[in-house]
Parts: C-alpha cells; structure tokens; sequence
C-alpha cells in the first residue's frame, strides 16, 4: 500500500457513530506538515463511507482506508504500524470499557494514542504502553501522533512496555 517509509498510525476496528473518526481525521487534518505520517483505517461500519468521502473532500493524503482483516491477519497488520489508535467518543459510559485493540496494540508491542478515559486510560497509563489524548480533540490527538513521530526512541520504549504488561 506504499506505507513503507511512512510513520503508520493505526486504527483497526468499527467505523461506527461511536469511534469519533472524525476526531481522527481532523487529526490527520492538522498534521498536514508531516507527510510521513499515515493514517491507516481498517475495518468498517455504517460511517466508513461517509469519512472516506470527508476525507476526500478534505485531500487527505495521509489517510488510508482498508477493508475488514480477518482476525488472525491482524498480527500482521499491526506489525507493520508504528502506533495503535483507540478512540471513543468522550461519553461518561465509555470510561468503563477495555476495548480489545489496546490490548492488541500493546501485546504487539506498538504505543497506543488512546482517546478514551477511565479505566482503560488507568491501564495503559500503569503500564506506561502510551500516550493518553483528550477524547474529542483533534488537537490533543494531532500532538499526541507528532510527540511519537518526533521522539520514536520513546514510542519504541512505549510499545515494549506495554507487550511487556500484557505478557505478565
């Protein structure tokens, strides 16, 4: 998909009302200066059509959208990312919830950008597997993908110590 020299942000999973991918699109939005971050979108959901046409309209080079991978392709998949992104939007029942691809993310050693707070934040915070992003900010998420990209000695640090959390 010609993401070899890029720096791959992650996100596998729903394209549905409840993932705020919007967020992450204006995220992608303002980091326009760095070409070499990629946004790397798979999965889908009743929103997938409609972000790939914002992202369209937007000519945001550095999204990608990819069909649904099967569940044991997925290794693959986030192994070839630098960062996993979870993100929800910022409503107070979603501060209960471990959604499983912080822990994929972590068990393949990648940093996780999470924009979802409570208890999920607790963990990864424990595990120091990432960076936490205000739900709902675009901004917040846009500095969270450039600290990793500028410091990638940290990001690596990240990532093993969240495969390190996982594997315990």
């Amino acid at each position: 998909h010609g993401l070899e020299d890029r720096f791959v942000i992650l996100y596998a999973g729903a394209h549905g009302p409840s993932n705020d991918l919007d967020v992450l699109l204006e995220a992608a939005d303002r980091l326009r200066e760095l070409p070499e971050v990629c946004f790397l979108l798979v999965g889908d959901g009743k929103e997938k059509a409609r972000l790939m046409e914002k992202a369209a309209q937007l000519h945001l080079q550095s999204v990608v959208f990819l069909p649904p991978v099967a569940k044991q392709d997925m290794a693959g998949v986030t192994a070839a990312a630098d960062a996993g992104v979870a993100i929800l939007k910022p409503i107070e029942m979603y501060k209960t919830t471990y959604p499983n691809k912080v822990f994929d993310y972590m068990a393949a050693g990648k940093p996780v950008l999470l924009a979802i707070d409570g208890v999920i934040r607790r963990l990864v915070e424990k595990a120091g597997a990432g960076i936490f992003c205000v739900p709902g900010d675009a901004q917040a998420l846009a500095e969270g993908v450039r600290r990793l990209y500028n410091d990638r000695e940290t990001a690596k640090a990240m990532g093993a110590a969240g495969k390190r959390y996982v594997q315990l």
